[in-house]
């Protein structure tokens, strides 16, 4: 049995399979892996085996033609395991709002940094719709896209789609603010 892969040997396999737009700078791409390396596979065991799973297959930027401002598309891939379902073996409910959580987390950050703005932000609210069962076996796509980013809130849109059986497994918005300033 081979040891699994280091950090680093992930982060270089994350480096070399994602696509990424070409209006983004070989710094910028490397400041976006990063950060999903961080919030997938860094501190903290919260989710721990479905998030180190969980595959970065393209970061795009572009100028949406309705309003001229930049946005964001970052898709995910995942095998739905045994660790994700639930006792009607289907996926967990919370496991596909832990996936619409850190998914559009991460296309928030990846827009913030290809406009130079990074920015530290929370979760303000987390909407999920779901459509249909994930069953055990199946791959998912996660497709993150965000829809507005301002001063005081920025948004984004997730679908999760069983791509083997071409279903719509659930929707997501998730709208996320910049931390108030703790008063002492």
């Amino acid at each position: 049995m081979s040891p699994s892969p280091s950090l680093d040997s992930q982060d270089l396999r994350a480096r070399s399979t994602t696509r990424f737009s070409d209006n983004l700078t070989s710094k910028q791409r490397e400041e976006i892996v990063d950060f999903a390396e961080i919030i997938l596979r860094g501190r903290g065991e919260f989710a721990k085996p479905t998030g180190s799973r969980l595959e970065l297959c393209e970061v795009l930027t572009y100028e949406r033609p309705e309003d001229g401002k930049m946005h964001a598309e970052v898709v995910f891939e995942i095998d739905m395991a045994e660790d994700m379902l639930n006792s009607a073996r289907h996926m967990h409910g919370g496991c596909a709002m832990f996936m619409v959580d850190v998914c559009s987390s991460i296309a928030l950050v990846a827009l913030s940094i290809a406009m130079n703005k990074r920015v530290f932000l929370v979760s303000q609210s987390l909407t999920t719709v779901f459509h249909s069962p994930a069953l055990l076996g199946a791959r998912l796509r996660i497709t993150n896209k965000t829809t507005a980013f301002g001063a005081r809130t920025v948004s984004a849109r997730t679908e999760i789609w069983d791509v083997t059986n071409r279903r719509l497994i659930a929707t997501g918005i998730h709208n996320q603010m910049p931390p108030s300033q703790p008063k002492l």
